[in-house]
This record gives C-alpha cells, structure tokens and sequence, in this order.
C-alpha cells in the first residue's frame, strides 16, 4: 500500500492525519487564537464567532503555569516555575470532545504562518 504524505507543516500535517485515521465523529481538532491571557484567558476558535473562556475549557498542564522540581547535574533538588503559554496571539490546538460539550486545549503551535 502506497504510504500518503501531506504536505505543509507539522501541525497540519497532524490534524490531516486525525482526520485519515479515524472516524471518531464525537472528536474534533481546531487551532484557536488566545484573545485573552491566563488565567482567565479566552480562546477563538477558527470558523467560530464566540470566544470560549477559562471555565469551558481544559488545558494541558504544560500549557498553565505550575511548579516542578529538577535538579541539575547532580546538584540539589530546585523548585522550577513555569509560566503559562497561553498569552495574546498565541495559537493552540484544541479538541472539542462530545459534539462541542467539552474542549480541551492541548498545545500550542508555531506562528500563524506555519499552517
């Protein structure tokens, strides 16, 4: 079988390949534009008139501002803090899981001209 390959960037390769593989009709993937800034940020998702906020959505922890421990090169464990990526422009992925009911936001992606 002939292996098919899409053109353009990673992140449209990869919503190209969502919607090859499955048939999954209660999941859909968007990218969306933050319009507002964590933490009670909102997000427009391409093709919608109305902004989603903070309260209608789920975001991946990487995304939020959090804490983790490291440690470097052996030395002593250090808390690292993480700030939120989700600031004015910046674009996302979001699945909308459920017909709508729930979305999530689950990374964010290069400039606007990349997709």
């Amino acid at each position: 079988m002939a292996e098919l390959v899409d053109e353009g960037s990673a992140a449209s390769k990869l919503r190209s390949l969502i919607k090859r593989v499955g048939a999954n009709t209660d999941t859909r993937i968007d990218f969306g534009t933050i319009t507002a800034a964590a933490p009670s940020f909102s997000v427009l998702l391409d093709g919608m008139k109305i902004e989603l906020d903070a309260d209608d959505c789920a975001v991946a922890e990487h995304l939020t501002e959090h804490t983790r421990v490291a440690s470097v090169n052996g030395a002593p464990d250090i808390n690292v803090v993480f700030r939120s990526a989700l600031t004015i422009g910046a674009r996302v992925i979001v699945a909308q899981i459920n017909d709508g009911q729930t979305y999530v936001i689950l990374d964010r992606v290069g400039a606007k001209e990349a997709y």
